[in-house]
């Protein structure tokens, strides 16, 4: 199931790289939701697609990366992951639903205390 998970998060990731918004519903439920710095990114496939053609008119070269994936959840079905977008690092957990695809993404920045 984890491997599955990842594949489905690189794939979701390669897709918005390729700027293929019209694709994104292979790993998106019709009913995906996304929260961002506790506030809602979109609640559904549709505002998803306006969101992600959005983030690309306002940044056009920046790409999203999986930094790495930190812990899968499978009784939960959640994978957590640290994803690098426009030069902002995110902790990002990914829930799916029984058919695979991602269902909830919530999303925030990560922080960094720096030393002198």
């Amino acid at each position: 199931m984890a491997e599955r998970h990842k594949a489905t998060v690189q794939q979701f990731a390669q897709a918005l790289n390729a700027h293929h918004v019209n694709d994104i519903d292979k790993f998106l439920e019709h009913y995906v939701e996304k929260i961002e710095h506790s506030k809602f990114a979109y609640k559904n496939i549709d505002e998803a697609k306006e969101y992600y053609s959005k983030e690309h008119e306002a940044h056009p070269s920046a790409e999203w990366k999986i930094l790495d994936f930190q812990q899968d959840d499978p009784y939960n079905d959640t994978l957590s992951a640290r994803v690098l977008y426009n030069n902002h690092i995110y902790h990002t957990i990914y829930t799916f639903s029984s058919a695979g695809k991602i269902e909830k993404i919530h999303s925030a920045h990560e922080h960094h205390h720096n030393t002198h």
